[in-house]
């Protein structure tokens, strides 16, 4: 196994320098220090060995080395070719259970045949939610999913209804999961130093209570609901339904047409996507 000292910035920074590469704002690369945060992170994904494990976004391998060093069977999608060639040639090319996929993830995700048990990553900021939204609308559905984002991120995808956070965001979060905050993580604990504070999420799915929902269609919809914040359910489903069946609609659903998006919970949503056919 590589022997690169992840804690240490003069290390991690001689590799950089050594291949001529230098950290990509583009891409939100930020490396996480501590072994013990990593550890706890990847002890979050459960007992592993064996198991299919997707890490999105390794950089150098930080944490991937925590996660072959427990088992798992590891596909890693990495954006930077510099980095990819680093992984692939000199970290854990050796490794027989670690695979890489090089190049955007939300493009080669949908190509691996193989669907994971776990998936795990230190996702970039930009970026974070739309790879996540991006597998549960596929209904990729891995058992477990632990990430690190940023932490109003993480507010969002766990917020309940009626609270300042709660989002379409936070609806398809929780359609499938059950999301918990596991711990915050301050920003001088990467390098380099991000402006804001971030933190871990832990995903566990929940048995199967979306059936044959059209996911996209799902999400299209609760995104119509909350374009708006501040107009009502009714007026955000006109542009669904039109005026001549909005208020049927949501008289079948059991909901207000006062009331607003923000308020719904996901058991409502369900019920006015069913309405919906």
């Amino acid at each position: 196994m590589w022997d690169l000292d992840y804690e240490s910035i003069r290390e991690i920074s001689a590799v950089l320098d050594s291949h001529g590469l230098a950290m990509s704002r583009k891409f939100g690369q930020n490396f996480l220090l501590p072994e013990s945060i990593r550890c706890r992170i990847a002890d979050l994904a459960g007992n592993v060995f064996g198991k299919n494990v997707w890490e999105i976004g390794p950089g150098l391998g930080a944490l991937t080395v925590q996660l072959l060093k427990r088992g798992a069977v590891l596909t890693c999608f990495e954006i930077d070719h510099g980095f990819a060639r680093i992984l692939k040639d000199e970290a854990f090319g050796d490794e027989r259970h670690f695979f890489l996929v090089e190049g955007d993830a939300l493009k080669t995700m949908k190509d691996v045949p193989l669907r994971p048990d776990v998936v795990v990553g230190n996702l970039p900021y930009n970026v974070g939610s739309l790879i996540i939204a991006d597998v549960i609308e596929r209904a990729v559905l891995p058992e477990t999913m632990v990430f690190t984002l940023q932490k109003e991120v993480v507010d969002r995808m766990v917020a309940k209804p009626g609270s300042r956070d709660y989002s379409s965001f936070s609806v398809l979060c929780q359609l499938d999961y059950v999301p918990e905050l596991a711990f915050c993580i301050g920003r001088r604990n990467f390098f380099p130093e991000p402006n804001v504070d971030s933190a871990v999420v832990v995903m566990r799915r929940k048995p199967d209570v979306s059936g044959s929902l059209d996911r996209m269609a799902f999400s299209s919809l609760v995104r119509t609901l909350f374009s708006q914040r501040r107009k009502t359910v009714r007026n955000n489903l006109v542009q669904v339904v039109g005026k001549d069946d909005v208020d049927r609609v949501l008289d079948e659903a059991g909901i207000m047409p006062s009331e607003r998006a923000e308020n719904l919970s996901l058991e409502e949503l369900l019920r006015l996507a069913g309405r919906l056919g």
